[in-house]
């Protein structure tokens, strides 16, 4: 299966294109606010680089969040708009998911910052000791507060807990405080990548798990800040 992994869910873009178990080619850049105007420049790249006509795609896996609302928007229609093209399976995956499975570690804390002390977060356990690399997940994501966390993970307290992405600096110094056992990954590891949500998609797929791209659309937690505006402008009219 050839598969190309987009992530647009963060200021990182990422693409990857995966044939099998061998990784073609994988491009993990930090773009910020360009994700509009790079994405689709930088998918004929690829596929031109490695001399692979698009035609030859046979699956496509995209982050759904949670993550930037203008970001995730781009790489979702995207996403879908190569499904209808090609007629190929889309799969939707969480970018706290795809960071999760870059780990080999026994738990696993992926967090995204959600601004004012926030997070978003889910909490894993990784499967790579039966072979499986698709982790388990034990809490879906959600939003929090920083200072929540040692609550949220109260039952875990005794567990080695792996902590990836943003904040994570300050989520674990406020997990040590409350005498948890943490483990701070490579920067590297920080990211959602491209090659990992690749292998993702893959994986699902060849499950049966693909997506209906008709009904895929973002895992945002909260709503945009122009929804909220008109709400708050309008509720009382």
């Amino acid at each position: 299966m050839l598969i190309l992994g987009i992530d647009t869910s963060t200021d990182n873009l990422g693409l990857a294109l995966m044939e099998d178990d061998q990784l073609k080619g994988e491009y993990n850049l930090s773009l910020k606010r360009k994700h509009s105007e790079k994405l689709l420049p930088l998918i004929e790249q690829i596929f031109s680089l490695l001399e692979i006509k698009p035609t030859d795609l046979e699956a496509a896996a995209v982050s759904i969040g949670p993550g930037s609302f203008t970001g995730l928007r781009i790489g979702i229609t995207t996403a879908k708009i190569l499904g209808r093209i090609f007629q190929i399976p889309v799969k939707g995956i969480s970018t706290l998911e795809i960071m999760a499975a870059g780990v080999e570690s026994n738990y696993i804390l992926s967090m995204l910052d959600a601004r004012r002390q926030r997070i978003y977060y889910s909490f894993y356990k990784s499967n790579f000791e039966n072979n499986n690399y698709l982790p388990e997940k034990i809490l879906g994501a959600a939003s929090a507060q920083i200072s929540e966390m040692p609550d949220l993970l109260n039952n875990f307290k005794k567990e080695e807990i792996t902590v990836i992405g943003e904040k994570t600096t300050e989520v674990s110094e406020v997990l040590k405080e409350n005498k948890f056992i943490i483990n701070k990954c490579a920067s590297e590891k920080n990211i959602p990548r491209a090659a990992v949500l690749a292998r993702l998609g893959r994986d699902y797929i060849s499950l049966g798990q693909e997506d209906n791209i008709y009904e895929l659309k973002p895992a945002y937690l909260k709503k945009p800040q122009a929804e909220i505006d008109w709400q708050q402008k309008y509720s009382n009219n």
